[in-house]
């Protein structure tokens, strides 16, 4: 029960596309805030993936993740819960975890929660001395996980993710370039690749022959392939009606790159008898980071 409750939750984090995203300031203030609040040194927008703690927002921490076993954040994003551990170390639980080891000794964690009542992981600070933490700052670390779960459920709800496909649109496509480029002001290169699902002349054929149901059920289908196809661990956008973008991995190759995925794209679009023509546009786009 426990295993099939965690795999509705990991598909309701998955859902919200947070995932290996670039840094965003609408997040990273709120991190900031809860720092200072607390004046400690560290702070960060935890998410409990399947095996790890990913942080959306940090401060104070150059790593953007840590082991999920025995990560106190786990623990809030399961229980839904509010977790203070004043010590680490004095902790039967955690004094042998992977923040005990690196010398974290308070942790207090506040849910973020979603309105289906899915943990997703937690508003943490963390201290290298141990510590209580009182009412007033708890109440508002409570308030800045709210706030986080208001900016999510923003960014996820207006103008940010196509309703037919449910995919980050164009709009979240360009706002991510832009975190990205903040992120790594090195100038370092990046390809995007574009699958156009069919050509105009054959898309209007189709439309006027079996109408414009035709057009939605064809992209609902072109969304499940494509995120079969690439996996949980990156992230497609719908940018135009029949059009999709992804970014690949740094460091990829164009051509092995492209022709992988349009081989799996093959793949997966004839085991699901899918109605569609996918296309890996040779013209692929490049972002200066």
């Amino acid at each position: 029960m426990a295993e099939a409750s965690d795999e509705a939750r990991l598909d309701a984090l998955r859902q919200l596309d947070l995932l290996d995203t670039a840094p965003s300031e609408a997040f990273d203030r709120i991190t900031r805030m809860a720092a200072q609040i607390f004046g400690l040194p560290i702070a960060a927008v935890s998410l409990t993936d399947r095996d790890r703690q990913w942080f959306k927002s940090r401060v104070g921490v150059a790593h953007t993740s840590i082991p999920r076993d025995r990560a106190p954040c786990a623990q809030v994003a399961e229980s839904c819960n509010l977790l203070v551990i004043p010590d680490l170390l004095a902790d039967p639980c955690y004094r042998d975890s992977y923040l005990a080891r690196t010398g974290v000794r308070f942790y207090a964690g506040a849910p973020l929660t979603t309105r289906e009542g899915f943990g997703l992981g937690s508003m943490c600070v963390l201290g290298v001395e141990p510590r209580q933490a009182s009412a007033s700052e708890l109440a508002s670390l409570t308030d800045l996980a709210a706030m986080v779960m208001s900016q999510i459920e923003l960014q996820h709800a207006f103008g940010r993710v196509d309703p037919l496909s449910g995919m980050p649109n164009f709009t979240q496509f360009v706002e991510d370039l832009e975190d990205l480029g903040r992120d790594q002001p090195d100038h370092a290169r990046r390809l995007a690749v574009l699958v156009d699902l069919t050509s105009p002349e054959q898309l209007n054929n189709s439309v006027r022959v079996m109408g414009s149901s035709y057009l939605d059920d064809m992209v609902r289908k072109a969304a499940r392939t494509i995120r079969t196809a690439i996996g949980p661990t990156r992230k497609a956008y719908h940018v135009a009606p029949t059009q999709f973008a992804l970014l690949a991995p740094p460091g990829a190759e164009e051509l092995i790159y492209t022709a992988t995925l349009a081989r799996k794209l093959a793949e997966v679009r004839d085991q699901s008898n899918s109605p569609f023509i996918a296309r890996v546009c040779d013209r692929t786009l490049r972002c200066v980071g």
